[in-house]
């Protein structure tokens, strides 16, 4: 499979990779020289300097002979205006995906298609998605939710206090039950899906798929109490399209407990007009005088999208030392601000690119993938496939398929909505939406049973 990425950005440079593990042939098209020597230097790619919008370029590109294009630059008109070129003069391209930011060109869903091309990915919604999941979940942690199967993902590391530690998976099940999975464990950098008898050990990072309703007594054994209580205040900090995407989610009742800050007053003069419900402040959030006054402190939940990936931290950080229960703070620019966050004291970081790079392979692997998550910077990838008529293990126990050891089916939704984790006796059914856990490495047998062509 040959992939044009039109951007050698943040986000071209880790979807490259995802792509390039998976044995694609990637080809970067980016206006930089600069970017594009890096890119060849980091990665095993090609890259050409000039404008995705000449046809020329494209040409050169090699895009009439790709399977894809994908623009992720950081502007909306080149990604719109490349896809659409390429949608119209290179109609042999089977996919055209763009990453638009605005919300003038997307309207009301962030789906829409628009000149002919095949998929509009917004990262900035697709950054709210997961901040919205985590507030949904109750949990308040970086958690992934499937809202569709209602089931949960979460990853936690390994102590020498860890109900798991030197447990084999089967031991796990005996002493701690309930519907949950162990899907992946990553063990000093390595991932891999676990067996019966593989042995958790300290210093491991477990990734859990559970039921959602099971998910705080599951939460509870691995990381202490879950506080329960609810959010009788929150605060926002930025007046950007994040906070628009979160506000817009929320119900007027809810939006009644949202205090925003802003120091831009024309930023902060649009959020009132658009969300009358909430409590707008015109103010800086490094001013102390501002948590003193307003009582910011009291909040129960502080969720920082500022665009500043260090004022996000330092302002998620101050919260927590005010006293307030829960943060959550946005990396935008900086992926290597995630590992520090997992240190500090922040409940969750989101990554606007992760987020981003997840949709946009899941829009690249097929039709029969209805989510994508991946963990443990890639290497773990969850899906959710939808069983259809032409799957060939259609009514088949699970006990009879053999899955090679390269994968795990961690859960299942009925087509009448009941939510299980399935045993050997399981048969594939019709309809079915299907949780599938696997090793990136082993994304090819998976793709093998579950894709579009399988």
């Amino acid at each position: 499979m040959k992939v044009v990425i039109i951007g050698a950005g943040r986000r071209g440079l880790r979807l490259a990779k995802h792509l390039i593990e998976e044995n694609k042939n990637v080809i970067f098209l980016d206006s930089n020289s600069e970017r594009c020597q890096q890119a060849i230097a980091k990665l095993d790619c090609m890259a050409i300097c000039g404008s995705a919008t000449d046809v020329d370029k494209l040409i050169e590109a090699e895009v009439p002979d790709s399977d894809a294009v994908i623009a992720v630059t950081d502007n909306d008109e080149t990604n719109l205006v490349s896809c659409g070129i390429v949608a119209s003069e290179f109609p042999q391209v089977k996919t055209t995906i763009a990453a638009i930011r605005s919300i003038s060109y997307l309207g009301k869903e962030s789906h829409h298609p628009i000149l002919g091309i095949s998929y509009i990915v917004n990262p900035d919604q697709e950054a709210a998605n997961r901040i919205i999941g985590i507030i949904r979940s109750g949990l308040y942690r970086d958690v992934i939710s499937f809202p569709d199967a209602h089931f949960m993902l979460f990853a936690t590391p390994i102590t020498k206090d860890s109900p798991f530690r030197d447990k084999t998976l089967i031991e796990a099940r005996k002493e701690i039950p309930g519907q949950y999975v162990i899907a992946g464990i990553r063990r000093k950098g390595k991932v891999f899906t676990p067996y019966g008898d593989s042995v958790i050990k300290v210093g491991d990072e477990i990734a859990i798929i559970v039921d959602e309703e099971e998910s705080r007594n599951i939460f509870s054994e691995l990381n202490g109490p879950v506080d329960n209580s609810r959010i009788r205040k929150m605060l926002i900090i930025g007046a950007t399209r994040i906070a628009r995407y979160l506000l817009s989610s929320f119900t007027p009742q809810e939006r009644k407990k949202v205090t925003l800050i802003e120091k831009s007053e024309a930023d902060a003069r649009e959020f009132l007009d658009l969300f009358p419900e909430i409590l707008v402040l015109n103010a800086s959030i490094t001013d102390e005088a501002v948590w003193d006054e307003e009582k910011l402190s009291d909040s129960d939940l502080v969720i920082s999208v500022t665009e500043n990936d260090e004022l996000n931290i330092i302002a998620s950080l101050y919260a927590k030392r005010l006293g307030v229960k829960r943060v959550i703070s946005l990396v935008k620019t900086n992926n290597n601000y995630l590992q520090l966050a997992s240190h500090l004291d922040i409940d969750a970081a989101i990554s606007t690119t992760n987020a981003t790079v997840d949709t946009l392979v899941r829009h690249l692997r097929g039709s029969t993938i209805e989510t994508l998550h991946t963990l443990f910077d890639g290497d773990l990838e969850v899906y959710e496939f939808l069983i259809g008529k032409d799957f060939k293990f259609l009514d088949k126990a699970l006990k009879d398929v053999n899955l090679r050891g390269k994968m795990i089916i961690a859960g299942i939704k009925r087509g009448d909505g009941e939510n299980f984790i399935p045993g050997g006796n399981y048969s594939f059914t019709l309809n079915d939406t299907v949780i599938v856990a696997a090793a990136h490495r082993d994304q090819q047998t998976v793709q093998a049973m579950f894709g579009a062509n399988a």
